[in-house]
């Protein structure tokens, strides 16, 4: 946990470091961290249409529909289609809201439950929705996000002992800050 914070920290000391004034941006990319840590790319294809995409080691926890609670953490990919708008400007910030529904597709390799932690093999594909908030500013070319992300899956995962395939249904749940350098 000590690592990922201090790569946030640096990424944000970089791009503070690198003032230029800022219009609104197309295109940004940077790191995500929360849940998990990995890339991320937001596009914004008309002023309120955005589309975004993670990869990387990322992780939710999750309730089973069989009953119980656990996470899970693989490379997994996520993309959130979602309407952006203006909240409030306040001293050269800009704050925009957001709301959307995300696809996710991925590689589970570790099952973290209660009373022990299980490797497994496995994916997981699911459906959700996303919503949050997001800071530009003015005099920076970076921008801030932060988000929750409800949704729904299935683990499909063979035990390390050599088992039969299960299929899971889990609703999960992830919160992820996102630091992007705008274009």
């Amino acid at each position: 946990m000590n690592y990922m914070r201090k790569i946030l920290l640096l990424s944000l000391a970089v791009l503070t470091a690198v003032m230029v004034s800022a219009k609104k941006y197309q295109h940004s990319f940077g790191l995500a961290g929360g849940s998990g840590i990995g890339v991320q790319y937001k596009l914004m294809i008309t002023p309120n249409l955005t589309f975004m995409d993670e990869f990387g080691y990322l992780g939710c926890y999750a309730a089973a529909a069989k009953g119980g609670s656990a996470g899970y953490m693989g490379a997994v990919n996520q993309a959130v289609f979602g309407y952006q708008s203006r909240l409030a400007e306040v001293k050269g910030i800009q704050l925009d809201w957001y709301a959307g529904g995300q696809f996710k597709a991925g590689y589970v390799h570790k099952l973290l439950s209660t009373p022990i932690d299980m490797d497994i093999v496995g994916g997981i594909i699911g459906l959700g929705a996303a919503g949050g908030v997001e800071a530009n500013f003015k005099n920076a070319p970076f921008a801030l996000s932060f988000d929750f992300r409800p949704g729904y899956g299935c683990l499909l995962s063979k035990g390390w002992g050599g088992g039969k395939v299960t299929a899971t249904h889990v609703f999960d749940w992830c919160f992820n800050l996102g630091v992007r350098y705008t274009l």
